[in-house]
């Protein structure tokens, strides 16, 4: 599976900011250069998903 971003589809030159364990999952904390998106990619023995941070209010 590629790793894409959940909100423009882009799958080039994805950041990694973070990374750290939950339960059985590894989480990736990245970041999208093409629409500047923040997600986290969680990846496990159950399967990868990926969940989009909120912008924050300003």
């Amino acid at each position: 599976m590629v790793m894409k971003c959940p909100i423009c589809g882009n799958t080039e030159n994805l950041t990694k900011n973070k990374e750290w364990g939950f339960n059985s999952y590894r989480v990736s904390r990245m970041t999208c250069p093409k629409c500047g998106a923040t997600f986290n990619y969680y990846s496990g023995d159950s399967g990868t998903y990926t969940i989009p941070k909120p912008k924050e209010m300003k």
